[in-house]
């Protein structure tokens, strides 16, 4: 398709000329085919290029004739100087295009077709005139009426032969082309258009149109199409067309606006498909659809009726089995600890009986060791009343220099006092051992929860004096009903645990009082590296531990929650990542026991 078609009306009489015309039409027309079939940015560049020097070649040829024939100064300057800025024009594009293809755009192709058309016409029909009769071109008057007549001739010649082209396309196609005008009427359809519709080209009227859409769809495509009108915006639907015997055609349509230059709306251009055999296709499927749907819903509801059954008997056996497992655990870990607590009672109790005799033999051997001081005083007395020369005398003097009495006798009093503290000390031990070890004894007895306490941080001091300070807050609670071996079992758990949460040297501080009256409060808080709340969820499970492997089984704090269970109690923890962590025991008093 051509843009401006070249023929003997714009010959202006001078060969040369006429030929360099011709040829720069081929490349306006060559611009304008890449221009419209979206051609790559380097093509169009060069062909603008192209153009710019071919066009320069033209102008000097022309310019080289005017000046051998001695052509009107005053116009032969105009003519330099159209010339020049045309040049400058077109090398201008050709710069900003190798940057932005934009710049080749259609508003530039009506420039050169517009300019091309009058410098012919007018300016270089002068020029040939003026050349071939050896006239001033000054005086030379063209006739505007065929100079439009030509331009208009050679215009439309070019706009029929694109339009044909059009029409022969889409009548070609097997798709509704159709065109309208700002007042929805129909400007053009073709042939297959008019099949689908059953009309005739003279029916060719909106009323007659619309009539053949089916009418349950006629205001949704009324709609559609004042929507597109009205914003100027592309638009798909589709539709239903009604034909002979009530036969339905479905149809998928797509359109869009035709805006003119000026912006104004001139009407709607669209393309539809014939898509009935599509529609048809996605009914039969979607019939299909709904009975599988139907078939495998009852089957789905069939087997998540099983599937819940056999969900709930795995859930309960999963439960058994847990309680079981916890069950067997904790009673594991109780006849462990009763065994130990056994082992431990006896061996307090072998050690507490040679231990009797340590004690008993230091207090009289403390007696001794001062009435062995005052003889060696008295000694002392009696040799410094004995003469110089007395061998005696001399001899007792050397005795006491060389065994140095006077501090033996200090000192032996200190040694037998410390003995006899370090053998108190063993004693208690001894006793808050046995205390402690009393696991088996599940009946309650009156405890003093302090001095459970204090027993108990003297079995693990070992565990305590090399990792924590610890600072004991007691608030005087009086001894009250409960299972105090098992109370004790879980104070060492939590104390353990507190020192080992510490990574180098911290705190562990022991709080105890009344809470509300009718329950007795311990607290055991520590400064150690505390616990996310992942971790904190989980303590309490059993078998789950942060520790290595090898070094815990992940039992202390599960038992330690049953027990205080057990005494209707309630255990908590607050703790954060890097801030320490502390577990609080609440314990309900009996009503003998209620704080005043």
């Amino acid at each position: 398709m051509s843009i401006l078609t070249w023929n003997d009306q714009l010959l202006v009489g001078l060969d040369s000329v006429d030929g360099q015309h011709q040829k720069l039409v081929e490349l306006i027309n060559k611009l304008d085919e890449l221009v419209a079939v979206g051609g790559d940015s380097e093509s169009m560049v060069a062909t603008v290029g192209e153009l710019a020097d071919y066009t320069a070649y033209h102008f000097r040829h022309e310019e080289e004739l005017m000046a051998a024939a001695d052509f009107n100064p005053e116009l032969f300057a105009k003519h330099s100087k159209e010339h020049r800025e045309f040049v400058d024009k077109i090398r201008g594009v050709q710069s900003e295009a190798e940057h932005d293809r934009s710049a080749i755009s259609r508003d530039l192709l009506d420039f050169l077709v517009d300019w091309l058309c009058h410098h012919i016409l007018k300016t270089d029909k002068l020029m040939a005139i003026s050349l071939n009769k050896g006239v001033d071109a000054a005086g030379i008057e063209l006739d505007r009426r065929e100079h439009l007549d030509v331009l208009h001739s050679n215009l439309y010649s070019a706009l029929r032969e694109s339009e044909e082209r059009f029409k022969d396309l889409a009548d070609n196609l097997p798709a509704l082309i159709w065109i309208t005008n700002a007042k929805h009427m129909p400007i053009f359809c073709n042939r297959f258009w008019f099949k689908s519709f059953g009309l005739q080209r003279n029916e060719l009227e909106k009323q007659r149109w619309m009539g053949v859409i089916h009418p349950e769809d006629r205001a949704q495509v009324m709609a559609a199409y004042g929507k597109a009108a009205g914003e100027q915006t592309k638009l798909k639907i589709e539709y239903r067309l009604l034909g002979a015997e009530s036969k339905i055609t479905w149809i998928l349509e797509t359109a869009a606006p035709r805006i003119r230059r000026n912006g104004e709306f001139a009407g709607l251009m669209g393309c539809g498909m014939d898509i009935t055999l599509r529609k048809k296709a996605e009914a039969a499927l979607s019939k299909l659809n709904q009975k599988l749907e139907a078939q495998v819903a009852a089957r789905t509801r069939e087997l998540t009726a099983t599937n819940q059954n056999l969900e709930r008997e795995k859930n309960q056996q999963i439960e058994l089995n847990r309680q079981l497992q916890e069950a067997q655990t904790h009673l594991v870990q109780a006849e462990k600890m009763a065994s130990i607590g056994q082992l431990a009672a006896g061996v307090a109790h072998e050690i507490n009986n040679p231990l009797g005799y340590i004690y008993s033999n230091l207090n009289t051997l403390q007696e001794y060791i001062g009435e062995l001081a005052f003889a060696a005083t008295l000694a002392e007395r009696l040799a410094e009343n004995l003469p110089a020369g007395d061998p005696v005398a001399a001899e007792f003097r050397a005795f006491k220099k060389r065994v140095d009495l006077d501090f033996i006798k200090a000192d032996a009093a200190d040694l037998v006092l410390e003995s006899l503290e370090g053998a108190t000390r063993a004693k208690n031990i001894v006793q808050d051992l046995r205390d402690f070890s009393r696991i088996d004894r599940q009946e309650q007895a009156v405890f003093d929860l302090e001095a459970g306490l204090d027993s108990t941080l003297n079995i693990v001091n070992n565990e305590l004096k090399y990792k924590a300070e610890v600072v004991k807050q007691y608030g005087g609670v009086k001894p009250f009903a409960c299972v105090g071996a098992q109370l004790n079992q879980v104070f060492m758990n939590l104390l353990v645990n507190a020192a080992q949460a510490i990574p180098d040297f911290g705190k562990i501080t022991i709080r105890t009082g009344y809470r509300g009256g009718d329950r007795v409060f311990v607290e055991i808080a520590d400064t150690g590296s505390g616990m996310s709340d992942e971790v904190k969820a989980k303590i309490f499970d059993p078998f789950f531990t942060t520790k290595p492997v090898g070094k815990g089984t992940g039992l202390g704090l599960s038992l330690s929650y049953k027990i205080v269970k057990d005494h209707q109690g309630d255990i908590q923890v607050d703790s954060a990542p890097g801030q320490g962590t502390v577990f609080r025991i609440l314990l309900p008093l009996p009503s003998a026991n209620l704080a005043p």
